[in-house]
C-alpha cells in the first residue's frame, strides 16, 4: 500500500517527468553570440534577501547517477562548476583528470545538441567556444574565486540573456535522446511489478534517492540486493522487487518531492526524516500544527472537536505519514502510518489536550507546545543525547491517537533531564511531556476505568491522593518554606535532593521535615501561614510513612506535583500582588 500512495501522490502532482528532476542551481554564466563573457557570473538563489539562501530551483535535463558514477559522463547543460567550466577544487588535484574528461563529456553534448537543432546551434557554440577558450575561462575562474563559489555548486549558461534550460528545442532534443537510449535497451521477459501489479518491463537498476538523513550524498536506493542470499530463483539487483519504469518514476518523483518539503520544514531529527501526505489535497494538514504549534489554530482544532464540527471542513480522504534514514547506500523506513484526515485531525486534537498544562505562573494553561520544544526538553542541549527512534516513535504516537502508547524511554528522558536539570526545574514542554506519556502508559491505572486516578489534570489536584504526586507537592512546600525563611540561596533543597527525593523519597524526607521545622520557626506573616497550611494537607494526607522508593511513572508523577504546586504559588503570588495594587488604587483614588 505504501508505494501506491507514493505513486498517487505523484500523479495528483504530475510529477513524474522521467527526462527531467529539479535541482538547486546557484550560478549562471552569462555569454554572448562569439563566445565572451558578458558580465560576472549571477548568483541565483530562492529568496535572495535572506542571510543563506538556497540555490534557485531549475529543471534540469535527468541523467541517472548510474551513469555519473562511471566518472566519464556529466549533466547536460547543467552541472557543477568543476563538470561544467573546469573550476576545479584545490583540495581534491587527485580528482582533476576525472573532471577534465567530465568536462569533456559536457562539451560533446552541446555539439551533440548544435548538430541536432540547428536553430540553438549559435547559443550553443557560443558556449562550447568559451569553454575553449583558456584565457576566458582563466577570467571566469578568477571571478568564481572572488565570489566565493564553491567547484560543487551548480551552474548553467544563458547566451544573449536567453538561459539554455529554457529552451523547448534542447528540451525536445533530450526527450529525443532519452527515447533512443531505452529503445536500445536490451529486451528481457516481463514481470509482475510489485507496485502496480500489472505485467510489465521492469528495471535491474533503480536510481537514488536524494536527501535522506544519513545516506550518500550522491543519493539513497529503495530497492537494490548485493548478496547471493538475496537473489533467489536467480533474480538479481532490483529484478528480486520487480518495478516498472513509470512506477520506480512516479515513486521516486514522490519521496524526492516529500523529503524536499519535509527538510524545509524542519522534519528531521536524529538523521530522520519525517514524510506526510493526503490522497487528495487539503487546505490545512493537521500535521503542521505539530511543528508550527500555532496558538489560535490549535484553539480552534480543540473547539471544533469539542463542540463535534469540522475544523476546516476536510474531507474523508486517506492520510499517510512515513519516516525515513539512511544506512550508507539504503534506505531504512523507520515508521508507516495509514489513517484517514478525520482520524488524524482527532488524534491531533487529543494530542494537544493530553500535553495541556499549567503555565509556569500558574496563570493560564499551555497546549501549544511545538514538538521540537518536547524533543529538547528530554535533552540537556543537543538531540544526539536521545535514541534515534525516539521521535519517530512520539510522532506515532501523536498520529496514531491514544490507543498508541508513548514511550517509555520518552517519560525516562524527561524524568531524568528533570533530575538533571538545575536550571530549569519549571521547562513547561518537558512536563507536558511527562504528563502525556503517564496519560498514555500502558501501566498507568489512568487507562483503567475501575481505578482511574485523576491526578492527571492541567493544574494543581488538591484532591489526589497518589503517593508520588503528594511527594512532588511536599518537596515544594519545604522549597517553599525554605525561600520565606532564608530567602535565596545558592544550594537550596531543590539543587540538593530533588532527584535523591524524587526516586527514594523516604531517605530523603525526614531530614527535610527537620530542616522545615526550622524554617517554619523563621517564616511569619500571611504567606507563611498559607504555606504551613499546605504542609499540614499534604502530610495529613500522605500519612506517617513515605514510598521506600518510586518507579519510573512514580517519579514522573513526582515532577507533576512539584510543578502544580510550584505554579500554583506563583499564581497566588500574582493574585495577592494584583489584589494590592487594587487596594492601593482605590486608597489614592
Amino acid at each position: 500500500m505504501m508505494l501506491q500512495a507514493l505513486i498517487a501522490y505523484a500523479e495528483r502532482e504530475n510529477l513524474g517527468d522521467a527526462d527531467f528532476e529539479t535541482v538547486g542551481v546557484r550560478w549562471l554564466i552569462p555569454l554572448d553570440r562569439s563566445g565572451q563573457l558578458a558580465g560576472d557570473p549571477i548568483p541565483l538563489a530562492e529568496n535572495p534577501t535572506e542571510k543563506k539562501s538556497r540555490p534557485k530551483a531549475m529543471f534540469r535535463p535527468f541523467t541517472s547517477p548510474n551513469e555519473l558514477n562511471q566518472g566519464t559522463k556529466s549533466h547536460f547543460l547543467c552541472d557543477t562548476l568543476e563538470r561544467a567550466a573546469l573550476f576545479l577544487d584545490p583540495k581534491t588535484p587527485d580528482k582533476a583528470e576525472g573532471r577534465r574528461t567530465q568536462h569533456s563529456y559536457f562539451q560533446s553534448l552541446l555539439e551533440e545538441a548544435a548538430q541536432a537543432k540547428p536553430d540553438e546551434a549559435a547559443r550553443l557554440n557560443a558556449v562550447v567556444t568559451f569553454l575553449r577558450d583558456s584565457t576566458a575561462t582563466v577570467r571566469l575562474h578568477a571571478a568564481l574565486t572572488e565570489a566565493r563559489a564553491k567547484p560543487s555548486d551548480n551552474t548553467t549558461f544563458s547566451v544573449d540573456g536567453v538561459n539554455l534550460l529554457d529552451s523547448t528545442l534542447l528540451k525536445t532534443f533530450w526527450r529525443e535522446r532519452r527515447q533512443k537510449q531505452s529503445a536500445a535497451g536490451r529486451e528481457r521477459e516481463q514481470r509482475i511489478c510489485i507496485a502496480t501489479g500489472e505485467l510489465a518491463d521492469t528495471l535491474d537498476t533503480t536510481e537514488k534517492i536524494k536527501g535522506v538523513p544519513g545516506g550518500l550524498a550522491t543519493g539513497t536506493n529503495l530497492i537494490s540486493f548485493d548478496k547471493d542470499s538475496f537473489c533467489s530463483f536467480g533474480l538479481e539487483q532490483a529484478q528480486n522487487a520487480a518495478l516498472s519504469a513509470s512506477a520506480e518514476l512516479n515513486i521516486r518523483s514522490a519521496l524526492n518531492t516529500l523529503i524536499g518539503k519535509s527538510r524545509s520544514q524542519g522534519l528531521v531529527f536524529n538523521d530522520t526524516v519525517h514524510l506526510h501526505w493526503t490522497r487528495k489535497p487539503v487546505q490545512q494538514d493537521p500535521f503542521d500544527l505539530l511543528t508550527t504549534a500555532d496558538a489560535e489554530a490549535i484553539s480552534a482544532l480543540l473547539k471544533s472537536v469539542k463542540e463535534g464540527r469540522r475544523y476546516v471542513g476536510l474531507e474523508a480522504n486517506a492520510y499517510y505519514a512515513m519516516s525515513l534514514s539512511g544506512n550508507g547506500a539504503r534506505i531504512v523506513l523507520r515508521d508507516w502510518l495509514e489513517s484517514t484526515v478525520p482520524e488524524v485531525e482527532q488524534n491531533i486534537a487529543d494530542w494537544f489536550t493530553d500535553l495541556a498544562i499549567a503555565e509556569p505562573d500558574g496563570i493560564g494553561v499551555k497546549h501549544d507546545f511545538k514538538f521540537g520544544a518536547l524533543l529538547y526538553g528530554m535533552v540537556r542541549a543537543d538531540l544526539s543525547e536521545v535514541s534515534p527512534v525516539l521521535p519517530t516513535q512520539l510522532l506515532h504516537g501523536a498520529l496514531g491517537g491514544r490507543s498508541v502508547p508513548l514511550p517509555q524511554a520518552a517519560l525516562a528522558a524527561a524524568v531524568r533531564r528533570q533530575q538533571l536539570d538545575q536550571d530549569n526545574k519549571l521547562n513547561p514542554a518537558r512536563l507536558a511531556l511527562i504528563k502525556a506519556c503517564l496519560l498514555r502508559s500502558p501501566n498507568s491505572t489512568n487507562n483503567n476505568p475501575q481505578t482511574k486516578d485523576t491526578i492527571m489534570t492541567e493544574c494543581l489536584n488538591p484532591e489526589s491522593r497518589d503517593a508520588a504526586y503528594l511527594c512532588g507537592r511536599l518537596f515544594a512546600v519545604f522549597d517553599r518554606l525554605q525561600y520565606l525563611a532564608l530567602g535565596g540561596v545558592n544550594a537550596g533543597v531543590v539543587e540538593r535532593y530533588y532527584a535523591s527525593a524524587s526516586v527514594t523519597p523516604a531517605l530523603v524526607m525526614g531530614r527535610l521535615f527537620r530542616n522545615a521545622q526550622f524554617h517554619l520557626a523563621k517564616a511569619d506573616g500571611g504567606i507563611a501561614t498559607n504555606a504551613t497550611k499546605d504542609f499540614e494537607t499534604i502530610t495529613s494526607a500522605l500519612g506517617t510513612a513515605f514510598p521506600s522508593a518510586l518507579t519510573l511513572e512514580q517519579q514522573g508523577r513526582f515532577a507533576l506535583g512539584y510543578y502544580h504546586q510550584k505554579a500554583e504559588y506563583r499564581r497566588r503570588t500574582a493574585e495577592r500582588k494584583e489584589q494590592h495594587a487594587e487596594a492601593k488604587a482605590e486608597a489614592t483614588a
